[in-house]
């Protein structure tokens, strides 16, 4: 199964070199985890419910419904305008389930492990009318949605009890968690039809091209230029080149 990692463009090139490093982010500070781990998702189910559970997080705190003691994350979260501007561009790096240890569950999953920039890959959405392409995260992320019912991703939610977040959520039973975890996921599937729908048809695809032959300063270049979803490039994803180091 591919395991799916949502990541900065500006660090990109550490992982170039370095790999997926186990650290702390600003993701994870969001949420109270102050854990080094290399987070993951698995599959599209794992990917999607983490991503519009974030979603949450964010607006809940960015309209004062949640606290949030990082004073450096809550200015960076009310200056924004949606959790497109915060994030910032970015790509999906990939990999294989067989290649870590998942240490948790498919949605919130970890390792202790650096994960080798030989065995990561960039998820690309493919335009086959034209073979323009993109490697936008958001792009991405509605493309799995446009492949998947939101009532198969059944998802319980957060299990860690050290985070006090969730501590309310976690004494539910199991069958009233994946309840209203399913009600909020089919809630971002109908405030986002449009970005949606785009990929309900075969005019896409979904390809995975290897880190190591992405030129950095072209996916860079390209990827700080996208706005509104408006993403695909006229240029073929077999046209990369690996970029002299």
């Amino acid at each position: 199964m591919k395991c799916f990692r949502s990541t900065s463009i500006y660090t990109i090139k550490k992982v170039y070199t370095e790999g997926i490093v186990p650290s702390c982010g600003r993701n994870s500070r969001l949420i109270g985890d102050d854990r080094k781990k290399v987070f993951f998702s698995e599959g599209f189910n794992g990917a999607i419910a983490l991503f519009i559970d974030f979603n949450i997080v964010y607006n809940k705190i960015k309209n004062n419904q949640m606290p949030l003691s990082d004073n450096e994350l809550y200015s960076k979260i009310m200056n924004s305008k949606n959790i497109r501007e915060y994030l910032g561009e970015g790509v999906y790096l990939t990999f294989d389930s067989e290649n870590v240890v998942n240490e948790n569950n498919e949605v919130d999953g970890f390792t202790s492990e650096t994960i080798n920039p030989d065995l990561l890959e960039v998820a690309v959405i493919v335009n086959n009318n034209d073979g323009t392409f993109s490697y936008s995260r958001f792009d991405v992320i509605h493309f799995m949605m446009a492949q998947t019912n939101y009532n198969d991703i059944k998802y319980s939610g957060i299990k860690w009890p050290n985070i006090k977040l969730y501590e309310k959520h976690n004494q539910k039973s199991e069958e009233e968690k994946i309840r209203i975890n399913q009600s909020k996921i089919r809630q971002y599937y109908e405030e986002n039809q449009e970005l949606i729908n785009k990929f309900r048809n075969n005019q896409y695809s979904l390809e995975y091209v290897p880190l190591r032959k992405l030129c950095l300063s072209r996916i860079k270049e390209e990827t700080s230029k996208i706005k509104n979803c408006e993403s695909f490039k006229q240029k073929r994803v077999e046209n990369f080149e690996e970029e002299e180091r």
